[in-house]
C-alpha cells in the first residue's frame, strides 16, 4: 500500500488514520493525498456511505450523532489501533484520546467543546459540536480556527477513530454472530467495568479470528467496545482497544 502524503501534517495523520478505520470495517484500500483534500470556505460538507461486501460504513452524520452520546457518557477516554494488511504489505498503529472540556454557548448554539490529542505527529486540538453532532469549528492548536466544511475535514482523524466505539457497542447484528466466552471485572483506567468477551465459535471464509469485548458500567445503562480483534484468512488484521476511559 502506498501512500501520497501532501504538505499539511493533518492531511497525512487523515489519510493514516482513515485506512486503519476502514480496514477495521474490512474495507481495504488506498488512499492518496488528491482523494483527501481539505475542502475550501465555500465548499458544502455532504455525508457518505461506503460499502464494501457486507460491511457498510456509516454516514459522517450518524457517526457524530454517536460520538455525541459517547461524550455525554464518558468525559475522557484513549484508545490505540493498529492494522496489518498483509495484500498490500502495509502496517500501522495510533494512539488518540479526547477529554470533554465542557459545554458553551455561542451564537445561541450550545456546543460540546472537545480536545482531541494524537501521538501520530503529536498534535492536537479542540473541536466544537453542535446538538446534531456536526462540528462548526476547530481549533487547531499551534495553527489558527477553522469553520464550516473545513473544520469537519480536520477533526477526521479523531472522529473516524473514536466512532468505531459507539459503532461496536451497540452492534446487534455483530454480537448475534458471536458467541459468549467469558466475563471478568477489570478497571480501565480509573473505571471499573465488567466486561464480556465473545468470540466466533468456528473460522469463516472472512474471519479466522473475531474477537470482542463488550464492557457495562454498574449503575448505568451504558455499553462500551473496549476490545475488538480481527483477523482474515490471509493474516490481515485490525486491533482497536480502549486503554483509559473516565465516566462523565
Amino acid at each position: 500500500m502506498h501512500f501520497r502524503y501532501g504538505t499539511v501534517g493533518t492531511r497525512n495523520i487523515v489519510i493514516v488514520l482513515a485506512v486503519v478505520s476502514i480496514l477495521a470495517l474490512g474495507a481495504y484500500v488506498a488512499i492518496s493525498s488528491g482523494q483527501f483534500s481539505p475542502p475550501n470556505a465555500s465548499s458544502k460538507s455532504t455525508s457518505s456511505t461506503q460499502s464494501t461486501g457486507t460491511v457498510t460504513y456509516p454516514t459522517t452524520q450518524a457517526q457524530l450523532r454517536g460520538l455525541l452520546d459517547l461524550f455525554g457518557n464518558f468525559s475522557q477516554m484513549a484508545i490505540t489501533t493498529s492494522y496489518l494488511d498483509e495484500a498490500n504489505e502495509a502496517s500501522g498503529s495510533s494512539s488518540v484520546s479526547y477529554i470533554v472540556l465542557g459545554r458553551t454557548t455561542l451564537n445561541s448554539t450550545h456546543y460540546y467543546r472537545v480536545e482531541f490529542k494524537n501521538s501520530f505527529g503529536n498534535t492536537s486540538e479542540i473541536a466544537w459540536f453542535n446538538p446534531r453532532g456536526g462540528i462548526d469549528r476547530v481549533d487547531v492548536l499551534g495553527d489558527k480556527n477553522y469553520t464550516g466544511s473545513a473544520a469537519a475535514f480536520f477533526t477526521q482523524v479523531y472522529t473516524i477513530s473514536f466512532s468505531l466505539v459507539p459503532a461496536w457497542s451497540y452492534n446487534a447484528t455483530l454480537l448475534s454472530g458471536l458467541q459468549k466466552t467469558g466475563e471478568s471485572v477489570r478497571s480501565i483506567g480509573p473505571t471499573q467495568m465488567n466486561v464480556a468477551r465473545y468470540e466466533f465459535p468456528r473460522v469463516t471464509s472472512v474471519y479466522t479470528n473475531f474477537t470482542a469485548e463488550i464492557a457495562t458500567i454498574p449503575g448505568t445503562n451504558a455499553r462500551l467496545a473496549v476490545y475488538v480483534f480481527q483477523q482474515s484468512p490471509n493474516g490481515s488484521n485490525f486491533l482497536l482497544q480502549v486503554t483509559s476511559v473516565t465516566r462523565a
